[in-house]
């Protein structure tokens, strides 16, 4: 008795560039549908390759090569070497190094008593695609896996807090934040509303409001004794040389938001626990 043939792979991914999403997202987003649902061609067990997903849709392998490393992030690959990838699982766990722990700045003042404000840097906020990037932005910025052409922006802001109603405000941190356009288009102005009307800004819970059913997790918490940039030093008030922790946050579209902030080592100490702690 003859096997059964087995139904030919089905790369397709319906990518569309007249979408904002870029095509890194929309390929991401549909091999895990297409491994999630068993699609011939993306069955557990069964091999990827960047040639022949490239081979059935309009986008590069170099493109190809990031969403790949973005999926054995997530638990849905593993790489075979010199064969490309194989299908790991269809519904991975959260990867180990996500942790629903956020570093929130105005939780930490409030639990102390502290009056807390943000205070936009405008000359430092801006929408930037991510070849315009410096090297030292570009690669704090690398959990996000921006395209060449892909547009960020950039909201930097002082983080003030005084502990009398009357009293000096005092410059405890300086926080830049990086959102994909082609996730939140208007992330930028609205914070910088927000700044305006209510004199603060909460990165979570923007987020919270953009998304309201989903799950936010952060990830790649990195501590260094990296300089301010030379845009930001003028802004520094204090005498100590500021400490540095860089994170991204995940949500169900991936890589939603990175922030780097210099926080004042004086005022603040931070338990690094299983961060990864590096010298620069």
């Amino acid at each position: 008795m003859s096997r059964p043939r087995l139904p030919s792979p089905d790369y397709r991914l319906d990518l569309d560039r007249r979408r904002p999403e870029t095509l890194q997202r929309q390929a991401r987003r549909a091999i895990e549908a297409a491994i999630r649902t068993s699609r011939p061609g993306f069955r557990l067990g069964e091999r990827l390759s960047t040639l022949s997903l490239a081979r059935r849709n309009p986008i590069h392998r170099n493109t190809l090569s990031r969403v790949m490393d973005e999926l054995v992030y997530r638990g849905y690959l593993r790489r075979v070497p010199n064969k490309g990838f194989e299908i790991r699982s269809r519904r991975p766990e959260r990867p180990s190094r996500l942790s629903r722990h956020h570093l929130s700045l105005f939780t930490l003042a409030h639990r102390h008593r502290l009056m807390t404000r943000s205070q936009a840097i405008p000359e430092a906020c801006g929408v930037l695609t991510a070849r315009q990037l410096s090297r030292a932005q570009a690669a704090a910025l690398a959990g996000l896996r921006p395209e060449p052409g892909e547009t960020l922006q950039l909201l930097c802001r002082l983080r003030e807090t005084r502990s009398r109603p009357r009293g000096p405000w005092t410059v405890v941190a300086i926080e830049r934040t990086a959102v994909p356009t082609a996730l939140l288009p208007a992330f930028l102005e609205e914070a910088l509303r927000e700044i305006e009307l209510r004199g603060d800004f909460s990165v979570l819970r923007y987020l919270e409001r953009a998304f309201p059913n989903d799950d936010f997790f952060k990830a790649d918490y990195e501590v260094s004794l990296a300089p301010l940039p030379p845009e930001l030093a003028p802004f520094w008030e204090s005498s100590t040389a500021p400490m540095s922790v860089l994170n991204v946050t995940y949500g169900s579209a991936g890589a939603i938001e990175c922030t780097q902030t210099w926080f004042d080592s004086a005022r603040a100490v931070l338990l690094a626990g299983s961060l990864d702690v590096r010298v620069v």
